[in-house]
């Protein structure tokens, strides 16, 4: 079978910080409140996407890289990961401040999760105004100092923080 666009069904994640914007910007009924992110596209255990269109309609993407292999991802993507799938694209609205997360390098991911790391990119779609995102560390940070940031309840004053507007890019 010839590939074509494929569409996938969107993975709603209901989240205590999650807003009411993402149903509506996509124009489906959510059936969940607080819908914090939508994952368009995921190889993630537990969470694989499935396609929505066409005669491979009900089909995982997993299942589908397997089948098509590079065909599907790219020669260079299929040498490097295999049947993972290595991107998770997905749409968050928050009506409240995300937990502050840090994510390992590929060495280190491999080191403990047996999987690779993670890099995001974001675009801002839509930002309320005096929205922000925090991001990276502001200061100069050693062990010793993110200890006590930690003990004394202030680690967001060490963190950098970004306004942002609608069109952003990070």
């Amino acid at each position: 079978m010839k590939l074509y666009p494929l569409k996938f069904k969107p993975i709603l994640k209901e989240l205590i910080w999650g807003g009411n914007k993402i149903c509506a910007f996509k124009g489906i009924t959510p059936g969940k409140n607080n819908v914090g992110e939508s994952w368009e596209i995921s190889g993630v255990k537990g969470n694989v996407s499935i396609v929505s269109n066409g005669a491979l309609k009900g089909k995982r993407l997993d299942e589908l890289i397997v089948e098509y292999k590079k065909d599907l991802v790219g020669q260079y993507n299929y040498e490097r990961f295999g049947t993972v799938f290595p991107l998770l694209i997905k749409f968050i609205d928050t009506n409240a401040d995300v937990s502050i997360q840090v994510h390992p390098n590929d060495e280190l991911a491999k080191k403990r999760h047996n999987s690779i790391g993670k890099t995001e990119m974001w675009y801002i779609v839509n930002a309320s105004p005096g929205a922000s995102v925090l991001m990276g560390f502001s200061k100069q940070m050693t062990p010793e100092k993110y200890d006590k940031a930690i003990t004394d309840n202030n680690f967001v004053s060490y963190l950098r923080q970004y306004d942002i507007e609608s069109g952003d890019v990070f």
